[in-house]
Order: C-alpha cells, then sequence, then structure tokens
C-alpha cells in the first residue's frame, strides 16, 4: 500500500473518530452509496494534496471540492455526519467498507499509470495515419477512412480512434478492422487479420483500439477501415464523426526513422558508384 493511502486512510480515521456519535437512525445513504462517497472524497483529498491546495490565502477554498460531493450525493453535512456514526459503529462493517475503498482506489492508481504510460508510448512513436485526424460523414467527407500502410517493422502494431455516430447512420454493424496483407509469388493475397472491434451506435465519442503483433517480414502492407460495416445495399446513409486517430507501433520512433532514411541514402549511393 503506497504512502497516499495510508496519508487518506489515516486522516479518514482521524476524521471519522472525531464526528463519530451514538447515532442509530437509519442513515441517509445505504451502505453501497456511503462507499463510494467515501472513495469520492479520498479521491478529492489527494487532487487537493498532490496539487499543494492546502495553503492559506484568497484561493483557499477546499470547501468547494467537498460541496460538490455533497450535492452529487444529494446529503447535508450533518447527514453525512449520522451515517459515519452508523456505520462506524459495527467496527467489523466499517472495516470491509474500507477494504472496498483501498481496493478502489489501487484499481484506479493502477488505471491512471496505464493511462500515462500509454500516453507517453503514443507521444514517443511516429503516427503512421498519414491522412487527416478528423473526419464526419456525410456532411464534410465521404467514408475514406480505409488505409494501406507500408510496414517491414517488427513489433505490436496499435490503431486507435474516437468515434461517434449520430442516429440516421444506417451502417450495419459498425466495426473497425484491420489486417496485414501480402501477395506471394503466384499472386495470391494472404491476411493476418486483428480482431474487429464493434462500434457502438451512441451520439457521443468512444475510444476504440485494436492491437497485433506483426505476423513476419513477408507481410508488407497494414490494411483496414475504420469504420467498416456489413451492408448488403450499395447505397445507404452514412453518418459519423472520427477523430484523434493514430496507428503506431513502439518500435518506431523519429529516430529509427532517421537510421532508416540514412541507411537507404547510403544503399542509394553506393548503387551509384557501381554503376
Amino acid at each position: 500500500m503506497n504512502k497516499i493511502l495510508l496519508f487518506f486512510i489515516c486522516c479518514a480515521f482521524t476524521f471519522l473518530i472525531s464526528c463519530k456519535k451514538n447515532n442509530k437512525n437509519t442513515p441517509q445513504l445505504n451502505e453501497d452509496q456511503f462507499t463510494k462517497m467515501l472513495i469520492d472524497i479520498h479521491i478529492i483529498d489527494g487532487t487537493l494534496e498532490s496539487q499543494n491546495i492546502y495553503r492559506s490565502g484568497d484561493n483557499y477554498r477546499p470547501s468547494y471540492y467537498y460541496n460538490s460531493i455533497f450535492q452529487k450525493y444529494n446529503i447535508t453535512r450533518d447527514q453525512f455526519d449520522s451515517c459515519v456514526s452508523y456505520y462506524s459503529n459495527d467496527t467489523k462493517r466499517f472495516t470491509q467498507i474500507y477494504d472496498v475503498i483501498i481496493d478502489s482506489l489501487n484499481r484506479l492508481e493502477t488505471q491512471y499509470r496505464i493511462e500515462v504510460k500509454n500516453k507517453k508510448l503514443e507521444q514517443d512513436t511516429v503516427n503512421l495515419w498519414t491522412k487527416k485526424q478528423n473526419w464526419r460523414v456525410p456532411e464534410k467527407d465521404k467514408n475514406q477512412v480505409d488505409f494501406a500502410i507500408p510496414v517491414q517493422e517488427k513489433g505490436i502494431y496499435t490503431i486507435k480512434a474516437s468515434i461517434k455516430i449520430f442516429k440516421d447512420d444506417q451502417t450495419d454493424k459498425p466495426k473497425l478492422e484491420a489486417y496485414f496483407w501480402k501477395q506471394d509469388s503466384l499472386g495470391e493475397e494472404h491476411k493476418v487479420s486483428f480482431m474487429p472491434r464493434p462500434i457502438a451506435k451512441e451520439m457521443k465519442f468512444n475510444t476504440y483500439e485494436l492491437s497485433l503483433s506483426y505476423p513476419d517480414s513477408s507481410y508488407t502492407e497494414l490494411r483496414g477501415n475504420l469504420f467498416a460495416g456489413e451492408n448488403d445495399l450499395v447505397e445507404f446513409t452514412q453518418h459519423f464523426e472520427i477523430k484523434d486517430i493514430i496507428i503506431f507501433n513502439p518500435q518506431i520512433r523519429p529516430d529509427s526513422l532517421q537510421v532508416i532514411k540514412e541507411l537507404k541514402q547510403d544503399e542509394e549511393q553506393n548503387l551509384r558508384r557501381v554503376r
């Protein structure tokens, strides 16, 4: 357990003991609601502490953050204190509540670290998507979000985009799909497909992601479509929006591209000398 969680628990128990009363009335919040509210309070505690908001001066208004929690759960401070008193009277039950809180905070911290790591990974790599980043169909564009990207680097390729579908869209079973492609010496095509990712028909942006390891150097292209469907009709209404498109492989970095470029230049110079 990290120091932040220990700090949370110490503060919480100090606060709870100071507020404890012999209140046996039915609490305003059930156990699940009370647990979720304590989780939110600890998140606020951590935010204020990590951002150094605990300081004196005109900007010192941590009560603003806590009041938003009381409003979220439609409860007053006195009612919250009564809930604390009610649940803390049963030590075993209260310990179980805090077991859930600690587990939830640990999960949130792990998720945050993964997101930070992935974001940094994306920033340190090359975006292989060369078309524009934002597409809105049909108001501004035609559906041209298919792609064919030359590949040769080993590693894991990831395709990621945020997609929103409007209510009048008629695409049947919309999905994000991709595959590695090659053509053998006989002219036959071969594919190694990613697992397709269904796209929810929702009027909000959701982030979708596909990842697959490069099979071998005989595959020459990464192909796919950010918005594919299974419609039988040739003409039908499509109305969707896609943004924040990125296709990357951690092995492909700006410095590695420069090395490849220099090697190609050296190879061309050597060929010219031979001629």
